[in-house]
């Protein structure tokens, strides 16, 4: 298979040399569907199998998996120790053929799971440098060679993100910076990226905005670096629509270790309010729903939709139909199956998985060989895929769409469905109180016995 080319045209696929036809992950099968495997077999997976039809799609479809490169070039250091890893394919220089070997090593990662999408940071893919003709060169070497694998092995980016927290001039903010030239080094590294993001055919654009915020209030003009942030984001979507880009737009709140920071191992949880993680105090957009104000009240909601983790984030998303996707870390256990299959659910009942996927970005241990590296994902897919099962089956049996009908039943007439409908003043509603206080009664939810039954479904799961 090959993905269309920008103009039509489609691009022509060269011979690999000696070099790009090793395997780095010789000797190690590829994963496969086997619902017997047994305890014992963590080269199998037990509940995933990409072709199996449920509710009315393939698993891979509502899945859509997507596996982050910027983990899979970790080094096992942490702010306490050095490197640990040392992979064939990595020797750690900052050159093309180094960051070349570490994506075709990538590539035969996602061959051997059977995972048709990744996801990267621009700086996982070029070694930066201050000479824009390099950069440049660079760029097209690189896209060249990923078009080349992508079309050989059916694999593609999921989404792709500029990396606007690593330079130091992004100590203060890319988007927020009180330095011009810092905003302007930042937009037109997204350019650059939305450019290569086009010319490789990536699903979703990706923008995090790590270090917008401020630690002291007194040394900060917030009014006008929300603005800037605003601005940015708006010309990054102008820019998308004049490349004429299909692209979906993500935005992802911020997490408190992502992407380059591996100080904290595996630590990418929502950062809070008024949390300090060495870097900024007071963020501007730090849970979904300041996100979610952020971009309508910039009217930016109709470009960008949010990447959220699993859970209460999730489920106001999609109220609001900003769903974009979801990541998966180590933070997430992954033995939690009700967590699990409510987050399965909640994509379901949106009738598809959302324009980004599921991102897995599983740091792997520091003493992580090969065979565990693949553990490491395999134990993610397949759990998730185990939450699938179980949301199908808890769907089609209707159980707790009547208990909802049967819980909301008061609003579907009377003066609940004029409440519904908005055509009901604040008199009335203390006029109906007057009238019917006497006959009015708290009714039984019955949250325990449908605690019960939603248990039920999931110690039934490995029958499903």
């Amino acid at each position: 298979m090959s993905y269309a080319q920008p103009g039509g045209k489609r691009q022509k696929v060269r011979e690999l040399r000696g070099s790009d036809n090793v395997d780095y992950f010789q000797g190690i099968e590829k994963v496969e569907y086997n619902n017997m495997a047994t305890s014992t077999d963590t080269n199998s997976y037990r509940y995933y199998n990409s072709s199996e039809r449920v509710h009315s799609r393939s698993m891979e479809d509502w899945l859509k998996y997507s596996v982050s490169l910027t983990e899979f070039r970790y080094n096992g250091s942490d702010t306490q120790g050095r490197p640990t890893f040392c992979r064939s394919w990595d020797d750690s220089s900052n050159t093309i053929d180094n960051y070349k070997r570490c994506i075709k090593a990538f590539y035969d990662f996602c061959t051997k799971l059977g995972i048709k999408y990744w996801t990267a940071f621009d700086t996982d893919l070029v070694p930066q440098t201050d000479n824009w003709e390099e950069n440049k060169s660079n760029w097209d070497e690189i896209v060249e060679y990923i078009s080349e694998l992508s079309q050989r092995s059916q694999i593609k980016l999921m989404w792709l993100a500029p990396d606007l927290h690593s330079h130091p001039k992004y100590i203060s903010g890319a988007f927020t910076s009180n330095e011009a030239s810092t905003f302007v080094q930042a937009a037109t590294q997204i350019k650059k990226c939305l450019e290569v993001s086009q010319r490789l055919n990536v699903e979703c654009f990706l923008l995090w905005p790590y270090r917008e915020g401020y630690n002291a209030i007194f040394q900060t003009d917030v009014a006008k670096e929300i603005k800037l942030f605003s601005k940015l984001l708006k010309i990054t979507a102008e820019y998308k629509d004049r490349l004429n880009y299909k692209c979906q737009l993500l935005i992802m709140p911020y997490y408190s270790s992502f992407g380059k920071n591996y100080g904290g191992y595996g630590n990418l949880t929502w950062q809070p309010q008024n949390t300090w993680d060495g870097d900024v105090l007071n963020r501007y957009m730090w849970d979904i729903t300041s996100c979610l104000y952020f971009l309508k009240f910039h009217n930016l909601d109709r470009y960008y939709k949010v990447c959220t983790p699993p859970g209460h984030h999730m489920y106001m998303a999609g109220v609001y139909n900003m769903f974009g996707g979801v990541a998966i870390t180590n933070q997430f256990d992954q033995s939690d199956i009700k967590t699990i299959t409510l987050m399965m659910k909640c994509i379901i009942d949106q009738s598809s998985a959302p324009s980004g996927g599921i991102n897995l970005r599983i740091v792997p241990k520091r003493d992580c060989d090969l065979r565990d590296l693949m553990t490491s994902q395999v134990k993610y897919i397949d759990a998730l895929a185990k939450g699938l099962r179980v949301a199908c089956n808890v769907i089609s049996e209707q159980v707790f769409v009547k208990h909802l009908q049967q819980r909301y039943a008061s609003y579907y007439s009377g003066i609940g469905s004029r409440l519904m409908s908005g055509d009901v003043s604040i008199e009335e509603c203390e006029e109906f109180y007057k009238k019917n206080q006497a006959t009015s009664e708290i009714i039984c939810t019955k949250s325990e016995h449908y605690n019960m039954v939603f248990q039920r479904y999931l110690d039934t799961c490995d029958h499903v």
